[in-house]
């Protein structure tokens, strides 16, 4: 038990290292540079050693020189880890965007957007129908991966990871009839650790480049200080999007076998030969009532 929670700790402070410290003191060292150059002389590095040369006076002495740095470094380790939790606090809203959940002052453009989306995806569609019904097998392939770049489901959001986030829960809909909202959580604790682990796994990712977006917003507002930064954000935000479509696509992926391989299990739990079986409270009284002991 010791060696799992010993175990445990150590990717704990892996992945705290990787996602907070690391990308902190970088996203830091921009913004010293920034703070030292501004746009004027953005590329004038040998100004930056010249500034960060004048922080330890020369005769500061053996003591000074420590102090000072041991103060340095101490700043540049919280400015990192706060950078990072500013970024990990960054992560829900840009899900959400890039999930087309937008606020209300958006809500027309995402409509609108919603609307394009719909319209590109039904006349793929009527195109496959039409290939189908004509028997062109041929085509029927080329023609539903023309047809699911848009959307496996008709369009519902203004972007393609928002409908790839739902399409498990109108797919399963559409071939079960069950609400996958209500049966989510009582089927992930049926589902066995080869299962959760990929689930979580694929969870994670998305949740990283969803973060990665993060950095790009504030590697795009400390361009207004020192412009390169904001090409810097521009890079890092598109290689986002793109880990974020990849993650999003594995984890409804991954969702929606979860629900075909283990539904049954979860149905012969709760039904029997006369359907779903009902609840009875006198049961959960009389079960209290024993574990209580008298108490």
């Amino acid at each position: 038990m010791n060696a799992f929670v010993t175990e445990i700790g150590k990717k704990l402070a892996e992945r705290w290292v990787a996602l907070l410290v690391l990308p902190g003191l970088l996203f830091t060292a921009t913004a010293t540079v920034a703070a030292l150059l501004g746009h004027r002389q953005w590329a004038d590095l040998g100004m930056v050693g010249q500034r960060l040369g004048q922080l330890v006076p020369p005769d500061a002495g053996a003591s000074g020189d420590l102090s000072r740095t041991v103060l340095l470094l101490v700043v540049l380790l919280v400015a990192s880890v706060g950078s990072g939790l500013l970024a990990n606090a960054l992560t829900t809203p840009v899900e959400h965007a890039l999930a087309g959940r937008w606020p209300a002052p958006l809500r027309r453009p995402a409509r609108a957007c919603t609307r394009r989306r719909r319209a590109a995806w039904t006349r793929a569609n009527q195109e496959w129908e039409r290939a189908r019904d004509a028997g062109e097998r041929d085509r029927l392939a080329e023609l539903a991966e023309r047809r699911n770049r848009i959307a496996l489901i008709e369009p519902i959001n203004a972007t393609w990871i928002g409908d790839r986030l739902d399409a498990p829960t109108l797919r399963v809909h559409q071939e079960y009839g069950v609400d996958l909202t209500f049966i989510w959580p009582r089927l992930w604790l049926l589902l066995p650790e080869s299962s959760r682990t990929p689930l979580t796994a694929g969870r994670r990712q998305l949740d990283d480049a969803a973060t990665l977006g993060g950095w790009a917003l504030l590697y795009l507002a400390l361009g207004a200080v020192w412009w390169p930064s904001a090409i810097i954000g521009a890079v890092v935000g598109l290689v986002g999007l793109q880990r974020c479509r990849s993650a999003a696509d594995v984890y409804a992926g991954l969702v929606e076998a979860a629900v075909d391989v283990h539904l049954e299990e979860l149905v012969d739990r709760f039904t029997d030969d006369q359907g779903v079986r009902p609840a009875r409270p006198h049961w959960g009284q009389q079960i209290t009532e024993r574990f209580r002991k008298g108490i």
